[in-house]
C-alpha cells in the first residue's frame, strides 16, 4: 500500500460501441456493470430548438439547470456543435464503420467514418460529459449536396460521468438515427422521430434498438427518450416494452410528443412535466427528478427572519451597491460609500444542490440577484456585474473561498477562474468603482467581508463576534474607520474617521478589562484610545491616543444593539459614548468624540478585518460565527455540516511500528483508537516464492526501491509472534515470557480483541512491497487453492511453524485472532506496481478467480461463522481498467478504493499538486485526467462496484516537494528541485507523517492552506509543500461518503498520526 504510485497519467476512454443492426455486425462489451434503471437515475429529456436565443447560449440558460436535476438529459435540436470543452481537455471523436447502403438509414459520413463525439462540458464548477450525434443532413440549398455538418436538428445527451459504452442505431425508416449510452445494465436512447409523417419511422427505430439490445443478448434493460413526434396513444410498445408519458400536453402550443418508451424492468418510478424553458416544448422528466433549487436564506434572526448583509470590500471599504438606486435588469453594480441606502442591502441566499455551497446576491429594494452582465455571450475577465432576475442560474451563483480572518473571496460558478473585483482596484470609496470578474488572484479588491447594514429591521440578531486581533471599527452610517490622523502617533494625536485604507493607524487590538469593559489600542502607535482631558469629559469631548494605562477614560463598555451592531459606553461617564461628531454622510469628515447615548448609526459600529499587507492568514478553525442565526459560512464553506460517523471504519496497523516508531497495539487503546474502529488491518505479509504459499520467516525487505528479488522471501515472524513485550508495553499490562507459545504483535492483538470485542482485525497480504507473486498465485485453479488453504492454516487456524531457536509457535498459537484477510494487490495486470512484479493480461480475471477461492475456503472454514474478505482497489485509471469490480464485488465483503498518492515527488519534476485531491480543478496541469478522489470512484462505481460496498481511502501521511516558488497560490501547481528531505520515522524523501509535521511545527496557520476548488490542504513554509490531509480536508471527504453512500471510510496507517489521534477522530467523525 505505501509507497504505491498511480498508473499513467491519461484519461480513461470510454469503451465505444458501434451497433450495426444490417448483417449483425455488433460489437460485444465487457463487464457488465451492475443495474441501473430509469428508475433509478433521474432522466430529463428535452427538444431544445437550436442551441442559442437571440444572443444567449442555451447550454448555459437551459441544459445547466437542468443537468442539476437529473444525472442524464436527453436533447433534441441539440445545436449545430457540441458545447465549447472544458478546461484541459479536448473533443473525442468515436469511430465507426460506415453502414451498408441497403438502407436509407445510414449514420452520416462526417468526413471520415465518425459520428459521436464525445466531449466534456464545463457546467460550474463540474466538468459533464456530453455525447453529441450529427443527424442534421443540413442540405446546400443551391446543390442539393447533404453536407452533415452543422443544422440544429443533432442529439445531445449530457451526463455526469463517463458511459459504459456508446452506441448509434440507424433507423431503418430513413430517419433520423438514435444515440444510445450504457450505464450499468441499461442503454439510454436519445430519439426525435420524424414531424412530417407523425413520427411514423418512431416504431422502426424502437424495433432497432430492440433488435440491437436483445442481440447482445446480456440481459440488459433498455428505454427510448424524447420526441416521437406522434400522440403516446398511438405508438403501441413492442413485445416486453412499456410507454411512461404525464398524460399532458408536452407541446406548449398543444399535443403530447416527448415521452419515453422502455423495458418493464427499467420503469421510472415518476414521470413528470416540468416548467417550459426557451422552446415550445416543456421538459418531461423520469425517475427520482431533483426539486428544483430552493435557496435558503444564510443569514437569518432567531426568530427566522432574513438579515439583509451589506458586503463590504477590503481595498477601500466600499460596498456592493446597486448604480443610482436602480431596480431594473442589467442595472451596473459598483462599489461606493456606505449610505444605509436599501440598493446597498443584500439577502444572502444559499444553494445545497451541488458538493460545492454556492451563494447568490439578492438585493433587497429590487429583488434581483447580482449577475454577470449577458453571461451568454463570451463573458470573461473584466465582464461587469449587474443586477437580473433571480433565476440560480450558474452565472448568479458564487463560491465563497475563505481566506481567513472573516474575509472571502467570490469565485464564480458560471467561470471559476474568476472571482468578483473591483475594476482597477479603488483606493477611495468615494470614488463610484464597477464590479467585474476578474482572474482569482487574492487581491484587496477581490476580498470582501459580510457586515451589518443599518437599514435592518429591529430582530434581535446577536451582535458579532470580533475577527482576530487586530481589527478595524467601523460605524455603521458611513463606513468610515476609526484612524489616528495623519498616521501620527504621539500623546494627544487627534483620532478621526476616515475610509479604509490598510493603514496601520486604522488597526487596533482589543484588550479586554477585568470589568467586562474593553480597551483599544491601536497598531501603529502602541497606544489606547482616550477621551481628550478626560478629567473633565463632557458630551462633545473630542478622542485622542495616550499612553495605555488602563484608566477609565480608556475604557469602553460594549453595549449590543439590536441590528447587530455595538454601541461602546464610557467606563467614565455611563451618559457617554464613542460617537463620530456630526454624523457626516462622507467617511473622511468626521472626527471622534464622546457624545449622548442616543443609539443613532454615527454611534453604531462593529469589527471588520485588519490587513495591512493584503495577505488575511487562514485559520484553521474558520471563520468566526458573524453573530447570526442559522446557517453561517463556519460551517458552509469552512466546515461542511457534519455528516456523522461513517458506517465501516477501517484502519491498517503495520507490523513494524513497533520498531522505530514504538508505536505499539497498546496505543491503539490509549489513544482512543480501537473504540472508534470496525476493522483493524495488520500489514503486511509476504508470499513465499517458491511454494506460492503464505508462510512465516525472519528476513528482512531491503530498502533499495529499485531491487528486483530483495523482497523474494522477507518476512518479520519476529514482530509478528516473537518478540517479547513488556508490561510497560503491552495491552493488558503483563510482560511476556519465552516459553509463551504465542508473543509479539499477534498476542497484543489477541489482547487488543479481548479489550474490545466488537473489533474484527483481518491479516493484510502483499501491499506495495509484498505484491510480486500475486499473479502467479492467481494463475491457476491448484495455485490457487493451495495458497488460500495455507493462509487459512497459518492465520485462521493459528497454526504457525516454530523457528528454531525461538520456541514460539505450534498448532492453533495464533487461533481466533484474525477474522477474515484483506488483499492489498498492487496491481493486477499492469508494470504500475513494484519494479519486479509478476503480471499478465488475466490477471484481472484471475482475481476474481481469487477472491472467489478465498470465498468458498473460509465458508468451508467458518462452520457458520462469517469470516471477512476485503480488498484494496486501485484508484488510477489505467490500474482500474485491468479490473473486473463487479466480479470481484461477489465475493467481497468490502472494496477500500486507494484515493490517494495521486501526486507525489515520484513526480519528480512536479509541479506540486494535492496527493488525494477530492474533486478536479480546472487550474489543475492534471485537470481532466481522472486523478482525482471523486473521478476514481465514479469509474469503480461506473464499472459495476456497488457504492454499499465501497470504503474510501485516506492517507495519514503527506508527501512533499522542495525548492518551491510561493507566489499567489502559496506553492501550489509550482515548479520543484526535487522531494523533501526525509523525516526520522516515515524515512522516505517526500513523504512525511503527520505527526513529523506537527511535531516540526510546519501545522501552523501561517503554514496551512486550503483549495475549496479540489477540498485539498497543504503546508507551505517558503521552500517546502506538503500536500496533506488535515480535520478539515477530512470533514469534506466525510460528506463525501456520506452523500456517494459509501460503505465507510479506511485509514493508512496508524502510526502516522499524532499522539492524540487527530486525524484518526476527524477522518471517523469521533472526535
Amino acid at each position: 500500500m505505501f509507497g504505491s504510485r498511480m498508473g499513467t497519467r491519461r484519461r480513461s476512454l470510454v469503451a465505444v460501441l458501434l451497433a450495426m443492426c444490417l448483417a449483425g455486425a455488433v460489437g460485444v462489451l465487457t463487464a457488465v456493470p451492475a443495474a441501473a434503471t430509469l428508475g433509478d437515475r433521474p432522466v430529463i429529456t428535452y427538444n431544445l430548438q437550436g442551441a442559442t436565443s437571440g444572443n444567449d447560449s442555451k447550454w448555459t440558460t437551459v441544459v445547466a439547470g437542468y443537468a442539476r436535476r437529473a444525472d442524464i438529459v436527453v436533447l433534441q435540436e441539440a445545436g449545430a456543435a457540441p458545447p465549447p470543452s472544458a478546461p484541459g481537455t479536448a473533443p473525442m471523436v468515436i469511430p465507426a464503420a460506415q453502414l451498408a447502403n441497403a438502407n436509407a438509414g445510414n449514420l452520416p459520413n462526417i468526413g471520415v467514418a465518425n459520428q459521436v463525439t464525445h466531449t466534456q462540458w464545463r457546467s460550474g464548477l463540474a466538468n459533464l460529459d456530453v455525447y453529441f450525434l450529427q443527424t442534421d443532413p443540413n442540405t446546400n440549398g443551391a446543390t442539393g449536396q447533404q453536407t452533415y455538418r452543422g443544422g440544429r436538428n443533432n442529439l445531445a445527451v449530457v451526463t455526469h460521468q463517463a458511459a459504459a459504452a456508446v452506441a448509434a442505431i440507424p433507423n431503418p425508416a430513413g430517419g433520423r438515427a438514435t444515440l444510445g449510452l450504457l450505464f450499468g445494465t441499461t442503454w439510454y436512447f436519445d430519439i426525435h422521430a420524424r414531424a412530417g409523417t407523425h413520427g411514423s419511422d418512431a416504431p422502426a427505430l424502437i424495433n432497432a434498438i430492440r433488435t440491437f439490445v436483445n442481440g447482445r443478448n446480456l440481459g440488459e434493460a433498455w428505454a427510448a427518450i424524447g420526441d416521437f413526434n406522434r400522440d403516446p396513444g398511438t405508438l403501441a410498445p413492442p413485445a416486453g416494452a412499456a410507454r411512461a408519458a404525464t398524460g399532458l400536453p408536452t407541446q406548449q402550443s398543444g399535443g403530447e410528443l416527448d415521452y419515453a418508451v422502455y423495458t418493464t424492468g427499467a420503469a421510472p418510478a415518476v414521470t413528470e412535466r416540468l416548467a417550459g424553458a426557451s422552446a415550445d416544448h416543456y421538459a418531461v422528466g423520469f425517475g427520482p427528478i431533483r426539486a428544483a433549487a430552493e435557496p435558503t436564506q444564510l443569514f437569518t434572526s432567531p426568530s427566522g427572519d432574513p438579515v439583509p448583509e451589506a458586503i463590504e470590500n477590503m481595498q477601500a471599504g466600499g460596498v456592493l451597491d446597486v448604480d443610482k438606486q436602480g431596480t431594473a435588469n442589467l442595472t451596473p453594480i459598483v462599489s461606493y460609500d456606505r449610505n444605509g441606502g436599501a440598493n446597498q442591502s443584500w439577502n444572502v441566499n444559499f444553494y445545497t444542490d451541488t458538493p460545492k455551497q454556492e451563494i447568490t446576491f439578492q438585493g433587497t429594494q429590487s429583488g434581483r440577484c447580482i449577475d454577470i452582465t449577458n453571461s451568454a455571450r463570451n463573458a470573461g475577465s473584466g465582464t461587469t456585474l449587474s443586477l437580473y432576475d433571480c433565476t440560480g442560474q450558474p452565472s448568479q451563483r458564487w463560491v465563497p473561498l475563505y481566506l481567513g480572518n472573516s474575509e472571502y473571496e467570490f469565485q464564480s460558478v458560471f467561470l471559476p477562474d474568476l472571482c468578483m473585483n473591483l475594476s482597477g482596484g479603488q483606493t477611495d470609496s468615494n470614488n463610484k468603482t464597477t464590479a467585474i470578474l476578474y482572474p482569482c488572484d487574492n487581491t484587496p479588491n477581490e476580498r470582501f467581508v459580510f457586515t451589518p447594514t443599518y437599514t435592518r429591521a429591529t430582530s434581535n440578531v446577536p451582535v458579532q463576534t470580533p475577527p482576530s486581533d487586530p481589527i478595524a471599527l467601523e460605524a455603521i452610517s458611513d463606513g468610515g474607520i476609526i484612524d489616528v490622523s495623519g498616521g501620527a502617533t504621539a500623546n494627544d494625536s487627534a483620532v478621526i474617521s476616515y475610509h479604509r485604507d490598510l493603514l496601520a493607524n486604522q488597526g487596533w487590538n482589543v484588550v479586554p478589562n477585568t470589568d467586562e469593559s474593553v480597551s483599544f489600542r491601536g497598531v501603529g502607535s502602541g497606544r489606547c484610545l482616550d477621551i481628550h482631558n478626560s478629567t473633565s469629559a463632557v458630551s462633545g469631548r473630542e478622542l485622542v491616543i495616550y499612553n495605555c494605562t488602563g484608566q477609565q477614560s480608556q475604557r469602553w463598555e460594549p453595549e449590543p444593539q439590536d441590528n447587530g451592531t455595538t454601541e461602546f459606553v464610557s467606563a467614565l461617564d455611563h451618559t457617554l459614548c464613542l460617537d463620530i461628531a456630526g454624523n457626516p454622510q462622507n467617511p473622511d469628515l468626521g472626527h471622534l468624540d464622546v457624545y449622548t447615548c442616543n443609539s443613532q448609526p454615527n454611534q453604531a459600529w462593529f469589527y471588520t478585518p485588519f490587513d495591512p499587507d493584503g495577505a488575511p492568514t487562514a485559520d484553521q478553525d474558520g471563520p468566526d460565527d458573524s453573530g447570526v442565526g442559522g446557517d453561517t459560512f463556519e460551517n458552509l464553506t469552512v466546515r461542511p455540516p457534519n455528516p456523522g460517523t461513517p458506517a465501516q471504519r477501517i484502519a491498517y496497523y503495520t507490523s513494524w511500528s513497533t520498531y522505530a516508531n514504538a508505536f505499539y497495539p497498546k496505543n491503539l487503546a490509549t489513544e482512543g483508537i480501537a473504540g472508534r474502529l470496525t476493522v483493524l488491518n495488520y500489514a503486511f505479509e509476504n508470499i513465499d516464492p517458491v511454494k506460492l504459499t503464505c508462510f512465516a520467516a525472519n528476513k528482512p525487505s531491503v530498502s533499495d526501491p529499485n531491487s528486483v528479488s530483495g523482497n523474494d522471501g522477507s518476512s518479520d515472524a519476529y514482530a509478528d509472534y516473537q518478540k517479547e513485550y513488556s508490561a510497560v508495553t503491552s495491552v493488558n499490562g503483563k510482560a511476556d515470557t519465552y516459553s509463551q507459545p504465542l508473543r509479539g504483535n499477534f498476542q497484543q492483538l489477541r489482547e487488543l480483541k479481548a479489550k474490545y470485542p466488537k473489533l474484527k482485525i483481518l491479516v493484510s497480504l502483499g501491499g506495495w512491497t509484498y505484491s510480486k507473486y500475486f499473479s502467479k498465485v492467481a494463475a491457476t485453479a491448484a495455485s490457487r487453492q493451495k495458497f488460500v488453504s495455507s493462509c487459512i492454516n497459518l492465520y485462521i487456524k493459528g497454526n504457525l511453524p516454530k523457528l528454531a531457536p525461538d520456541p514460539a509457535g505450534g498448532t492453533g498459537a495464533a487461533a481466533g485472532i484474525f477474522d477474515g484477510f484483506d488483499l492489498d494487490w498492487e496491481f493486477p495486470g499492469t508494470d504500475l506496481g513494484h519494479v519486479g512484479n509478476f503480471h499478465s493480461p488475466q490477471d484481472g480475471a484471475d482475481y476474481v478467480s481469487l477472491l472467489k477461492e478465498f470465498r468458498t475456503q473460509l465458508n468451508a472454514v467458518g462452520g457458520g461463522r462469517h469470516y471477512l474478505t476485503t480488498a484494496v482497489l486501485p484508484a488510477g485509471p489505467a490500474d482500474i481498467a485491468q479490473l473486473q469490480p463487479a466480479a470481484m464485488s461477489q465475493y467481497l465483503d468490502f472494496g477500500t478504493v486507494e484515493a490517494y498518492d495521486y501526486h507525489g515527488a515520484f513526480d519528480t519534476h512536479g509541479p506540486t499538486n494535492a496527493q488525494a485531491p477530492l474533486y478536479d480543478s480546472p487550474v489543475s496541469p492534471a485537470a481532466g485526467t481522472g486523478f482525482t478522489v471523486d473521478a476514481s470512484v465514479n469509474t469503480l462505481l461506473q464499472n459495476g462496484f456497488p457504492a454499499s460496498k465501497m470504503i474510501l481511502g485516506v492517507p495519514l501521511y503527506g508527501r512533499g516537494w522542495t525548492g518551491v516558488p510561493g507566489g499567489t497560490t502559496h506553492g501550489l501547481y509550482r515548479s520543484v528541485t526535487g522531494p523533501t528531505a526525509a523525516f526520522k520515522y516515515s524515512a522516505q524523501p517526500g513523504v512525511a507523517d503527520y505527526k513529523e509535521l506537527k511535531a516540526a511545527g510546519k501545522l501552523t496557520t501561517a503554514h496551512t492552506f486550503f483549495d475549496q476548488t479540489t477540498d485539498s490542504a497543504w503546508i507551505y513554509d517558503g521552500t517546502n509543500f506538503w500536500s496533506v490531509e488535515t480535520p478539515q480536508s477530512l470533514a469534506f471527504k466525510r460528506q463525501y461518503i456520506s452523500d456517494k453512500g459509501l460503505a465507510g471510510v479506511m485509514l493508512y496507517s496508524l502510526e502516522s498520526d499524532d499522539p492524540t489521534a487527530t486525524l484518526v477522530k476527524a477522518a471517523t467523525g469521533t472526535g
